[in-house]
């Protein structure tokens, strides 16, 4: 690594902790890093030197999204073609296939950048290393049960790198290359390790968000909210690979903003007893006019009954009205004072912990439902985002399971006579 390190120097050169991390043997790496940190680098890094080697290897790169996937594959492109461009590194024939999936062939060498949504596309699979980008944002089950399997046979290597989301599987990894297992290294990576990172810029976010947001995203620690109201094991239950395809009737949630929030839409399927995201959709900025629409051409791609319930509190009664009056039927008004929206996250809660709810990991629901949270008010409780997160997504998700219907199943229950 050394070496290879020097040769592209003229290009790219790593900051110490980058360094750190690319120089370490371990089999597993765990890296937690904060916002601008280089992690992206690092990892495209990491796959060229080993592209380098004189025999053949295969690169899976998953993450939650393949958008999210292709930043690491990309910039170990662009990298490579720079370096090879310049003389640094020696050419070598290659090519780029976008379908069915995303895969550089560089020589002999593989490079493959999945989303870890269906896990059962990945199955049987052979690598000699696995990078998880956002490790704390995909289900535990694509590191234990799909990753990890695929580097048995190879001896390979696996590098998790993600921003912390609370005390869950990343974090678990984490602690193990703290406490010393001889396989793993564990490392909080700041973000003003990165030199590029202004001190200026840091100081800025400091001051637009909350401290303990501020620790999470810049900082990289792992912390656990306080007054947290979905429990992180039930939320990670819920976060499948693998859905059903969608099916009436829907129940769609609507919350509505305008300047600081976004709008959010959330399409549910099923019952209160077994309900999946069919999809969900946020957006920020445009009129309500604009707004509605939008709502209108995602609604379309769902033919079937649909039941629509709308936060129509404040703002919110304007565009809901637009709505109803196109639609005609369907649209209710949920104007929320604190018992309805008591009622609304309770029923959520209760769908979470069941394992009742099911949908695929999204980075920004899984996010808000760890930064929901509880505090007292008063004889009550209020709920909602901790300072510095917002919670669009939770409050659309709620108001769509508000219109699921509960099946009736009649019992008898007898005694042996």
């Amino acid at each position: 690594m050394e070496a290879f390190l020097e040769q592209i120097a003229p290009l790219w050169a790593p900051h110490p902790g980058q360094r750190e991390f690319l120089i370490n043997p371990a089999r597993i790496r765990v890296l937690a890093c904060g916002r601008r940190w280089g992690k992206t680098d690092a990892c495209a890094a990491d796959v060229l030197a080993a592209l380098r080697s004189p025999t053949p290897t295969r690169h899976l790169i998953l993450a939650p999204t393949l958008d999210q996937a292709r930043l690491v594959l990309d910039r170990a492109m662009e990298l490579n073609a720079l370096a090879e461009e310049r003389g640094l590194l020696p050419s070598e024939s290659s090519r780029f296939r976008a379908t069915p999936h995303p895969v550089w062939l560089w020589g002999a060498h593989r490079v493959h950048a999945r989303s870890g949504h269906v896990l059962r596309h990945l199955r049987g699979r052979e690598a000699t290393h696995i990078v998880v980008d956002e490790a704390a944002y995909v289900p535990e089950a694509l590191i234990t049960e799909i990753a990890m399997p695929m580097l048995a046979t190879t001896g390979g290597r696996l590098t998790l790198i993600s921003t912390p989301a609370g005390t869950n599987h990343f974090w678990r990894f984490f602690v193990m290359g703290q406490d010393g297992h001889p396989n793993v290294w564990s490392r909080a990576a700041p973000s003003w390790e990165n030199p590029m990172v202004s001190s200026e810029t840091l100081e800025l976010q400091r001051a637009l968000i909350s401290e303990r947001a501020y620790r999470v995203e810049y900082g990289a620690e792992f912390l656990s909210l306080e007054g947290q109201v979905f429990p992180e094991e039930a939320v990670q239950r819920c976060a499948v690979a693998t859905l059903p395809e969608p099916e009436p009737p829907f129940s769609v949630g609507v919350d509505w903003a305008k300047f600081v929030d976004s709008t959010a839409v959330v399409v549910l399927c099923g019952t209160r007893r077994d309900a999946w995201i069919a999809d969900l959709w946020t957006m920020q900025g445009p009129s309500f006019a604009d707004q509605v629409h939008h709502v209108l051409d995602l609604l379309s791609r769902f033919e079937g009954h649909k039941r629509i319930h709308c936060d129509a509190t404040s703002l919110g009664h304007e565009p809901t009205h637009m709505l109803r009056r196109i639609l005609e039927t369907g649209v209710e008004f949920v104007t929320f004072t604190p018992e309805v929206k008591a009622k609304l996250v309770q029923d959520l809660v209760w769908m979470i912990e069941t394992g009742a709810l099911r949908f695929a990991p999204h980075p920004k629901l899984l996010q808000e439902l760890r930064a929901f949270r509880a505090e007292r008010a008063g004889m009550g409780l209020r709920y909602g985002a901790a300072p510095g997160f917002h919670d669009d997504l939770v409050i659309a998700l709620a108001l769509a399971v508000r219109g699921l219907e509960t099946p009736y199943s009649g019992m008898v229950q007898t005694i042996r006579r």
